[in-house]
């Protein structure tokens, strides 16, 4: 057994470790904005948020909702309305999903309770929509499927069913994909003046969620793919069709396939003043966690068959293939294998920003907790695509300014 000295000693050592392998913001390269936006050449933009399902004060029902950061998208994406799509990339309704409108809450449903408090957070969320015009597109989360329990499925057909009518009632531009609980994929084609998109849309949860849902055997939702195998090929029927045509390919799902954040079991060195957490995250990195963390076998497994058909399309002469997920609530750009860019953006709520590190790939990784954070995928008229990291610093107004460039944290050229 280690004496006082002895144990002191190798706390320091593990405290040392821990702050010279992570850092909070990171940036790979020294020029964090090496992709300067030129007026004018943006052909179609894509602006990526996770996690956003939360981000609203329900003492203030009285009031409209304003935040910082729903104000700072929608300055983005009413530059250029008709060319702009919002992915919201899932758990757009903290914690329970979207109940039946005569279900009565239970304590479990912690600080949402009841139908009116999750519409008005996802209500939130549209109205960047309304105000922008833009197209929206919401993919499903874990937390959508009523944080993956026995009443997930109906939940997630009650979120499909009021987007659905929040377009046919409200005039808005707005789908989910997949519907019904499918797990996709599903392709949404889109169009700028130059530029072909296929936006790739998996419901990542379906893998995830052990209890009713559509599979062979019971598939009243009518879904194409109702198999794991069914899943990959269709993706990769998806993928090659999209290359073929000269289409930029945008995967979208909520869960990452690469991450180092909380889901990922991600510890520094203020983990070893909290005991309880540190004793969490170790379990989760040792493949302890539930479903929802990235060790777990079942995430795993789901990983390595959706990154596998990513791997198999990608390579030298095809275009530039980007996955984005939410999950963990911080941003991070990851290179992956065979030039893939993995985006995890899902700072969609402020307040439950969780720590970040870094590792191989990583070319820049950040958690805010005063602002939160979303992306944009600029595709140029000159057949170039940018990214660009995105955090309001005041109430989200001065992002309308100079193109938003004094919001913007790191950007830089997709290859």
């Amino acid at each position: 057994m280690l004496n006082p000295t002895a144990r002191l000693i190798a706390w320091f050592a593990l405290v040392s470790i821990a702050s010279c392998t992570f850092s909070d913001p990171y940036c790979q390269n020294e020029d964090c904005l090496s992709a300067s936006l030129e007026e004018g050449n943006v052909d179609y933009r894509i602006l990526l948020v996770g996690d956003a399902g939360a981000d609203v004060d329900l003492k203030e029902t009285d009031r409209p909702v304003k935040i910082p950061l729903f104000t700072a998208m929608k300055r983005f994406a009413e530059l250029m309305p008709s060319r702009t799509a919002i992915v919201f990339l899932g758990d757009n309704i903290y914690s329970k999903g979207l109940p039946d409108i005569n279900e009565r809450p239970l304590k479990s449903d912690e600080d949402c309770e009841g139908r009116a408090c999750a519409e008005r957070r996802l209500d939130a969320q549209i109205e960047i929509l309304k105000a922008s015009k833009a197209r929206g597109i919401f993919i499903p989360g874990n937390h959508d499927w009523d944080s993956g329990v026995e009443r997930g499925w109906k939940r997630i057909q009650n979120l499909e069913k009021y987007i659905e009518n929040s377009r046919k009632n409200d005039k808005v531009d707005v789908v989910m994909i997949p519907k019904a609980g499918c797990p996709g994929p599903v392709t949404v084609p889109l169009s700028g003046k130059e530029s072909e998109i296929a936006l790739i849309g998996l419901d990542t949860q379906w893998w995830l969620h052990e209890y009713e849902k559509p599979e062979k055997n019971d598939n009243p939702s009518g879904c194409e793919s109702v198999t794991e195998n069914e899943v990959v090929q269709s993706l990769k029927k998806q993928i090659d069709e999209g290359a073929s045509n000269n289409r930029h390919i945008l995967l979208v799902g909520h869960h990452p396939l690469i991450t180092y954040g909380k889901h990922s079991g991600y510890l520094n060195y203020k983990d070893l003043l909290d005991p309880i957490h540190l004793f969490s995250q170790l379990m989760i990195k040792v493949g302890f966690g539930g479903r929802q963390e990235m060790p777990n076998p079942n995430y795993l497994d789901m990983r390595k068959k959706i990154q596998g058909v990513i791997q198999e399309s990608a390579g030298e002469g095809s275009p530039p293939l980007i996955y984005a997920a939410g999950h963990d609530h911080s941003l991070q750009v990851i290179k992956g294998p065979q030039g893939t860019m993995h985006l995890v953006s899902g700072a969609g709520t402020p307040w439950k920003a969780s720590r970040v590190g870094h590792n191989e790939g990583t070319l820049f990784s950040h958690s805010n907790n005063i602002s939160g954070g979303f992306m944009a995928v600029d595709f140029m008229q000159s057949g170039k695509v940018r990214l660009a990291a995105i955090e309001p610093r005041a109430d989200g107004e001065e992002c309308q300014h100079d193109g938003g460039r004094e919001c913007v944290v790191f950007s830089t050229w997709i290859k």
